[in-house]
C-alpha cells in the first residue's frame, strides 16, 4: 500500500512540472493504459506503474479544470458588470481594499468585449482591488458593479513569489480594479466568512494592545494583516515565525483539546461510542478551527493530516507511522496537487517526517525536550536553508518555552471569546510575555545565519550531513557532518571575474537592473512604488539579494527622479548598505551627479556615463550608463527620448539595449538602432500597462533591426551574461522556468 502511494504522489509531481498540459486525448491514452494495467497485470510492477500514472493524470486533469476557468489573455483589460459575494477577509491598507468575490453572474460591458470572445469567459473567483474606498465592506457583502478585469499575472523573477499559482490553487481566475459600484448590501450574517470577521471584531474589543491583537487575529483567524514587518523580522530572528502561521501545530492544539474534552464527555456513553467519542470530537473541533482560520491550504493540509492520523486509530487501523504519513501526503496532493510546491508542504511534512524518525531512533523522556528541538533543526536543515536562505540558531530554545506558551493561548482565547472577554488581562499577559521572549531572543546579532543560495551540490550534502545528525549515535561519527556540510559553510566562489551578468527585473511598468562582478555590484534604478502601499523592489528584487546574502551595493545610480524608476529608493536605502550613489537630481543620499566623459573600470569591465543631469525635461536628464567587457556590451539609457539618442556619443555595436522609456513610440528610433545595431533589445514594462508599451512602432523597428526581443511583462526577469566560455547570453526567466499555470506569449 506505501509502495503505491509513493508512486502517486511521484506521479503528481512529475504533471506539475509540465511546461504546458498535455491535450485531454493523451489524457485518454493514460486513463486506457491504466485500465490496461489493471485488468492484465504483466508484472509485480503494474500496480506500481498504475499508480505513478494515475497520479500524473489526476494532477494534468485537475490543471486543465482549473485553466479552463481562467481569464482569456484576449480580454486582458476588458470590462465586466459582476454580482456575487465578498469571501473571506477584506484587506484594507493606505486607502486600498482587496477582496475576493465569488462570482454568481457576470456580463461585459458593451463595447469593452466583443461577442465572440465573451463566451470564452468562465470565471469563479475574482481578486479585486477597490482604491479610496468610500465605505467598509465586509465578509459576506453582496456585491454589484463594474470592474476591469486581467488574467491571472505575477512578477516573475528568480528567488521571487509566484503569485500565478498562488491565484490558480485557490480558484481565483482574473484579478482587477473597481471602476463603478451598482450595490454593496449586507449578507445573512450566516456564513463563516461574517463568523471569522466577527470573532475578529470581538478580539479587537477585548483586547487594547496593538500586539495582542495582530497576533490572536493570526491565530485565531488566520488574518496576519496586523502584524508588521518589524513583527515578521522578531519572528524571523527567533525562529518562531511557525507559530505566527496557523499550520499542523496549531491544529494539533486544537486535537489535542478535542481529544481529551471527548475523553472527559466519553463517561455519559457506554458501549463503543465512549471510546470513538474522543476521536469524533478531536476532528470535529480540529476541523472547525480550520475553517475559523480562513480554510486556507496550510491549514486543510493540517487538518487532513490529524484526521488521517485521528480516523486510522479510530478504525483500529495497525498502520505504521510511516505508512499514516504517506496517507496523508496522498490526501493532501488529492485535495490540491499544487501543495507540493508550496513551502508550507515541506516544511510541515518534513518536520512531522523527522519527529516520526526521531521518535523511533531514540528514546525520549520529557527531560530530553532540548535534545528533541536541535536534533529537528538538524533534521530541517536543508529545508530552511533552500527555502529561507538561513535559519535561526536560537530557536530550539526559544521553542521550548513558546510552544507550549502558544499552545495554551489558543484554546484560552477560544473559551475568552465565547465568555465575551472574561479572560482577556490572562491573555495579554500570555501574549505579551510571549512578544518580550521573542524580542529578546531575535535582538542577538548571531541569532539568525544567513547563507547564499545554495547550489545542488551543496544542497545534497547537506541533506547526507542532517541524515548524519539524526542516525543514532554509533553509526557514523556525527563529526562527519561537519565534513559533508563544508559547501555550505564556505559557499562557492563567483567566477564571474573579468566579465559581468546583469539581472533586468520584472519590476512591472519600472526599471531595476543589478549589475554583478566578483567584487563588484552595481544597481541601476530600483523600480516604482504603490499608491496601495509598499514597492516593486520588496517584491521583485529583495528576494534575490537576499537568497544570495547580499547586504551592500557597491553603487547606485538613480537614472532620474520619476516614480517608476525610484520609487522603492527609499525602503531600500534603509535595509543595506550603500557605496556610491549617483543621480541626475537633487537627492540627500547622493554623493555625485551622472557627467558625460565619467568612466571608470572594474576588474576588466569598463562603466561610463554616455550622458546625464542635463537638458530641460526629467527624461532626458536621465543617466545614460555603458557596460562594457572584452565582448559584451550593455547600454541603458533610461527614460531619454529620441532627441537624446542622436547626441549619444557612441559609435559601436551593442550587445544588449535596454529599450529608452520601456519602449516609448518617441525614444528607440529608427536611426538610433541603425547606428549601435543591438543583438538583443529588452524592454522593461508592465504586464497590460495603459500606456501600450512597448508601442507597434518600436516593436516594428526593433524587427527591421533584426534583433532579438524580449519584453519584462512576457518574459519575466531577463538574464544578460558575459561569459568567458558561452559569449554573450540572455536567458528569459519565465520561458526558461515554464510552467502550465504561467502565461506566456511572444512579442
Amino acid at each position: 500500500m506505501r509502495s503505491r502511494m509513493i508512486f502517486f504522489v511521484a506521479g503528481v509531481a512529475l504533471a506539475t512540472l509540465q511546461h504546458e498540459l498535455i491535450p485531454l486525448f493523451g489524457c485518454i491514452s493514460i486513463a486506457l493504459v491504466i485500465i490496461g494495467l489493471c485488468f492484465y497485470k504483466a508484472s509485480k510492477y503494474s500496480s506500481l506503474i498504475s499508480a505513478f500514472l494515475l497520479g500524473f493524470l489526476y494532477t494534468t486533469l485537475w490543471g486543465h479544470w482549473q485553466l479552463t476557468h481562467r481569464l482569456p489573455e484576449e480580454l486582458l483589460r476588458t470590462d465586466w458588470r459582476v454580482s456575487g459575494e465578498v469571501v473571506g477577509l477584506p484587506q484594507t491598507k493606505n486607502r486600498t481594499t482587496r477582496f475576493v468575490l465569488d462570482v454568481s453572474q457576470f456580463e461585459a460591458i458593451e463595447g469593452s468585449v466583443q461577442v465572440n470572445t465573451e463566451a470564452k469567459a468562465a470565471f469563479r473567483k475574482i481578486r479585486l482591488s477597490w482604491f479610496n474606498p468610500s465605505e467598509e465592506i465586509r465578509s459576506g457583502d453582496l456585491f454589484e458593479g463594474v470592474v476591469r478585469l486581467k488574467p491571472p499575472h505575477g512578477l516573475m523573477n528568480p528567488s521571487g513569489f509566484d503569485y500565478e499559482r498562488w491565484l490558480l490553487v485557490r480558484g481565483i481566475d482574473a484579478t482587477g480594479y473597481i471602476r463603478e459600484i451598482t450595490t454593496i448590501s449586507p449578507g445573512s450574517g450566516l456564513t463563516l466568512s461574517e463568523l471569522r470577521q466577527g470573532f475578529n471584531s470581538q478580539i479587537h474589543s477585548n483586547h487594547d494592545s496593538e500586539k495582542v491583537r495582530a497576533f490572536l487575529t493570526a491565530v485565531i483567524t488566520g488574518e496576519k494583516q496586523l502584524l508588521s514587518d518589524k513583527n515578521w523580522e522578531v519572528l524571523r530572528g527567533s525562529g518562531t515565525v511557525h507559530l505566527a502561521v496557523i499550520s499542523g501545530l496549531h491544529i494539533g492544539f486544537i486535537a489535542f483539546v478535542g481529544w481529551w474534552l471527548g475523553r472527559l464527555l466519553a463517561f455519559t456513553f457506554r458501549g463503543e461510542i465512549q471510546r470513538v467519542f474522543p476521536f469524533v470530537t478531536s476532528v470535529l473541533l480540529s476541523g472547525c478551527y480550520m475553517f475559523i482560520a480562513g480554510a486556507e491550504l496550510p491549514a486543510q493540509r493540517a487538518f487532513i493530516m490529524v484526521s488521517v492520523l485521528l480516523i486510522s486509530g479510530w478504525k483500529l487501523f495497525h498502520i505504521d507511522h510511516w505508512t499514516r504519513w504517506w496517507m496523508a501526503v496522498t490526501a493532501v496532493l488529492i485535495y490540491s496537487p499544487l501543495a507540493i510546491l508550496e513551502t508550507g508542504f515541506w516544511l510541515s511534512f518534513g518536520a512531522v517526517a523527522c519527529l516520526i524518525w526521531c521518535g523511533q531512533a531514540y528514546q525520549f523522556r520529557w527531560q530530553d525536550a532540548v535534545k528533541l528541538q536541535f536534533l529537528l533543526l538538524g533534521g530541517m536543515l536543508p529545508l530552511y536553508l533552500f527555502f529561507f536562505s538561513g535559519f535561526s540558531v536560537i530557536a530550539p530554545l526559544v521553542n521550548i518555552v513558546a510552544i507550549p506558551m502558544v499552545s495554551v493561548i489558543v484554546p484560552i482565547e477560544f473559551f475568552n471569546l465565547i465568555l465575551n472577554g472574561v479572560l482577556s488581562p490572562v491573555v495579554d499577559v500570555l501574549v505579551l510575555f510571549f512578544w518580550w521572549l521573542v524580542e529578546q531572543c531575535s535582538d542577538f546579532s548571531w541569532a539568525f545565519v544567513e547563507v547564499q543560495e545554495l547550489e545542488l551540490v551543496a544542497l545534497i550534502m547537506l541533506v547526507l550531513a542532517s541524515i548524519v545528525l539524526l542516525l543514532p549515535s554509533g553509526f557514523i561519527p556525527k563529526s562527519f557532518a561537519l565534513f559533508l556540510a563544508m559547501p555550505v559553510l564556505f559557499g562557492v566562489e563567483n567566477e564571474t571575474g573579468d566579465h559581468f551578468q546583469a539581472w533586468i527585473f520584472d519590476v512591472g511598468q519600472g526599471l531595476a537592473i543589478l549589475i554583478e562582478q566578483k567584487d563588484y555590484l552595481l544597481l541601476y534604478d530600483t523600480g516604482p512604488s504603490y499608491r496601495t502601499g509598499g514597492n516593486a523592489f520588496d517584491r521583485a528584487v529583495l528576494p534575490y539579494l537576499e537568497s544570495k546574502g547580499i547586504k551592500h551595493i557597491d553603487h547606485v545610480v538613480l537614472s532620474h527622479d520619476d516614480n517608476d524608476h525610484v520609487g522603492g529608493f527609499g525602503q531600500f536605502a534603509e535595509g543595506f548598505s550603500l557605496g556610491k550613489v549617483t543621480t541626475s537630481f537633487e537627492l540627500d543620499y547622493s554623493n555625485s551627479r551622472c557627467l558625460v566623459g565619467d568612466r571608470w573600470s572594474m576588474g576588466g569591465v569598463d562603466y561610463s556615463f554616455l550622458s546625464g543631469s542635463e537638458g530641460s525635461e526629467d527624461n532626458d536628464r536621465s543617466c545614460v550608463l555603458l557596460v562594457e567587457s572584452e565582448h559584451c556590451s550593455l547600454l541603458l539609457p533610461g527614460d531619454i527620448s529620441a532627441t537624446v539618442e542622436e547626441r549619444l556619443p557612441i559609435q559601436k555595436d551593442v550587445t544588449w539595449l535596454v529599450a529608452s522609456h520601456h519602449g516609448s513610440k518617441s525614444s528607440t528610433s529608427q536611426a538610433f538602432l541603425n547606428k549601435i545595431s543591438p543583438d538583443v533589445i529588452i524592454y522593461s514594462a508592465g504586464y497590460g500597462n495603459p500606456f501600450n508599451h512597448p508601442h507597434p512602432d518600436v516593436v516594428e523597428r526593433s524587427k527591421r533591426a533584426d534583433a532579438n526581443l524580449y519584453s519584462t511583462a512576457v518574459n519575466g526577469a531577463v538574464l544578460l551574461r558575459s561569459t568567458k566560455h558561452l559569449g554573450c547570453e540572455s536567458l528569459a526567466f519565465r520561458s526558461n522556468k515554464k510552467r502550465f499555470w504561467r502565461s506566456f506569449q511572444s512579442l
